[in-house]
């Protein structure tokens, strides 16, 4: 039984009403339980088709579309943004807002309705702004860019009430550079919605099936992804593999430089890229699939598909650094194979162990892990950030227990 809503906050969150942006599942998921926990969130988000259905009240913003780069295009709502806002503080008595970054630049209009209206301001960092570990990948020009927006970025942390970050590496981080945020910073991961993973036993792919969820950025992991490919080759021409019983599933954005390696290696008939899909069915794909790959070359960085991954309770074939994504893996998806170094033995060695063991197992969820890393829960820990800053004290046994 849901509680009855007692207070309406704004939620602001630039990527929400498309089911194939991944950046707003996380904002989906607090607006779909936040309710549960006395709160009404009143979404704004930019205007665009195939919405995800929302029972509750949105706005959509227009955005202007001209082939711009991203971050100009997400300049053109800012002022629809700060009206729409104004207008539903005056009319709504709210108390809190809430803006999921990025892009960052929806929260310098947090900060000046923070201003005007004496309100709470919550900012949901999904990633790092300035001081992201990437820095020393992305091209001169971004840097230099990055460089002149850290002080804009510390004139609105300090300016902010509470920040929520993903990763408590993440929250270190933020708290070292920027010490006065000490007592005004938390960490509340994404998770899973464990309504995607009703009734897990779907049946498998007919063919030993290898997945990856989400892009694969070259610029950004460039060694780990060709390693996988040239893997995937040498077990290929010693007839380790071969299409009718083997295939590789990739599901995001297709990079061109990708699929000319995967074509020039020969392996078009084993790796298939399926492109971006709505979300749902990219879960279903999960759930079909028998061993789960993930990629991530840079520290300090949790992606958040191992969620999911973890959720369905498959193996994974993890190639990563040391660090807080390592540890999560180790602690709850112990069946999965951590290669931190890997060369294309290990990575052989990994596949041809999972597919010679996947029969004789039936891989079940951690409970524990479901229990603390579920949306819903996720949800209660947001509600009570914000009852704990304008004052609500509510009946503890009235929320329902996770």
């Amino acid at each position: 039984m849901l509680n009855k809503c007692t207070e309406k906050i704004i939620f602001v969150s630039y990527y929400f009403s498309s089911q194939y942006e991944t950046g707003g599942i996380r904002a989906q998921n607090f607006v779909k339980y936040l309710p549960q926990y006395g709160f009404e969130p009143i979404v704004i988000t930019k205007r665009r088709t195939n919405p995800y259905e929302f029972r509750g009240r949105v706005s959509s913003i227009k955005t202007i579309r001209a082939n711009w780069p991203f971050h100009l295009e997400a300049f053109t709502w800012l002022p629809g943004l700060f009206i729409t806002c104004m207008r539903v503080i005056k009319n709504e008595k709210i108390k809190i807002l809430f803006f999921s970054c990025g892009p960052f630049s929806a929260a310098l209009v947090g900060m000046l309705l923070k201003k005007c209206f004496n309100v709470k301001l919550f900012l949901d960092y999904r990633d790092y702004w300035t001081i992201s570990p990437y820095l020393f990948r992305i091209p001169r020009f971004n840097r230099l860019l990055n460089l002149i927006q850290k002080p804009l970025e510390k004139f609105l942390l300090k300016s902010t009430d509470k920040l929520i970050t993903v990763q408590k590496s993440m929250e270190e981080k933020y708290e070292k550079t920027f010490p006065f945020l000490r007592g005004r910073i938390e960490t509340i991961f994404n998770g899973f919605d464990a309504e995607d993973f009703s009734g897990t036993g779907d049946q498998l792919f007919k063919k030993f099936t290898l997945l990856h969820l989400g892009n694969i950025h070259v610029d950004l992991n460039p060694s780990y992804p060709m390693l996988f490919l040239q893997s995937l080759k040498k077990m290929k021409d010693e007839e380790r593999i071969n299409e009718s019983f083997f295939q590789v599933l990739l599901i995001g954005e297709k990079f061109e430089f990708f699929n000319r390696e995967i074509q020039a290696l020969g392996l078009s008939g084993i790796v298939k890229h399926m492109g971006r899909i709505p979300h749902k069915e990219a879960i279903d794909y999960l759930k079909k699939s028998h061993l789960l790959l993930l990629i991530v070359e840079t520290e300090g960085i949790i992606t958040s598909k191992i969620f999911e991954y973890i959720a369905v309770g498959k193996p994974i074939l993890a190639l990563i650094r040391e660090g807080e994504i390592r540890n999560l893996i180790k602690k709850y998806s112990q069946n999965s194979y951590l290669l931190f170094t890997p060369d294309n033995d290990e990575i052989i060695m990994a596949i041809e162990d999972c597919y010679k063991s996947y029969s004789m197992h039936r891989w079940e969820p951690n409970k524990s892990f479901a229990a603390f890393y579920n949306r819903e829960n996720q949800t209660k820990q947001l509600a009570g950030c914000f009852n704990q800053l304008i004052g609500n004290h509510p009946n503890q046994n009235n929320f329902r227990n996770i």
